[in-house]
């Protein structure tokens, strides 16, 4: 019986380490290929049958996080909060011959990360050869500076002057907070969390996790988490939203092929894809 595997391609300009991740039952992993995938190199990556897989793709070795069994944090600098990373998701069924597999903006990301599929037969959710995703991270940066409604740009995390009540981190950092992290480090009575950079302050005075600005009867974090594109007063109608996609370019069914938000699956899902198609994935710089 052949593999099935997803191809990785490093479009990035440096050299990635990537990583192979069980989500949903954590273990200690190493990069494959036991090193750093060079720069406009590819590898294949066999698919491994488990619910909730991501693939992480890191500047350096994430050796406090995934090589200790445990996700990175990106709040954290003791669990690789300094190393930049991205990641996509999938879930392989061998006994039903098919994959999901999603590329996710929702929590926190620096290189942009596009997928594309080819021997597609008669899968009907994705147009073959089309290449789904942002691939600026500048773009992105500049699409969130043009909502102003409410403080987007202020998920952007700082290059310099990184500051949390704990401490600091290093300056150089290309990052992207999603809203759905970015709340968690809000406290109660709009208080910021000490690990989250003082700088997340101006999105949570803007668009506080209990306020009501975005979706009326629901509170911003819970119409986050449960409304969906059909939504009267959806999140694919904020700035956020809004932003990534004016970053990417839909097919010609209208289809992002990317999650902004946990609900996300109208224009983010491929679930279901014949493991008889190929997949490939696209790493592009931070910057």
């Amino acid at each position: 019986m052949t593999s099935t595997k997803f191809k990785i391609s490093n479009q990035s300009g440096k050299d990635l380490y990537v990583y192979d991740f069980n989500y949903g039952s954590p273990a200690k992993v190493k990069p494959l290929g036991g090193g750093p995938l060079k720069k406009s190199d590819t590898l294949s990556l066999t698919l491994e049958p488990n619910a909730e897989r991501r693939i992480y793709f890191a500047e350096k070795k994430l050796s406090e996080s995934l090589e200790k069994g445990v996700a990175p944090d990106a709040f954290n600098i003791g669990v690789d909060g300094s190393v930049m990373f991205s990641f996509a998701e999938y879930n392989y069924e061998p006994a039903h011959s098919r994959y999901t597999v999603d590329l996710s903006y929702i929590d926190v990301f620096s290189y942009p990360v596009t997928v594309q599929f080819s021997d597609l037969g008669t899968y009907k959710d994705a147009v073959a050869d089309f290449e789904y995703g942002p691939k600026s991270l500048k773009t992105i940066l500049t699409e969130l500076a043009k909502h102003v409604d409410y403080s987007w740009s202020a998920l952007v995390w700082p290059l310099k002057h990184v500051k949390t009540q704990w401490g600091h981190f290093p300056d150089g950092i290309h990052r992207v907070i999603g809203p759905n992290t970015a709340w968690q480090g809000e406290l109660p009575d709009n208080k910021i969390g000490p690990w989250v950079p003082t700088s997340y302050e101006t999105f949570f005075t803007s668009l506080p996790k209990s306020g009501t600005q975005l979706f009326g009867s629901k509170s911003n974090w819970d119409g986050w988490q449960s409304l969906t594109q059909s939504a009267a007063k959806s999140p694919s109608d904020t700035g956020y939203v809004k932003a990534m996609h004016a970053a990417a370019t839909p097919d010609t069914n209208g289809k992002y092929g990317f999650f902004c938000y946990p609900r996300d699956n109208t224009a983010g899902e491929f679930t279901y894809v014949p493991d008889s198609a190929v997949c490939q994935i696209n790493v592009y710089p931070y910057k």
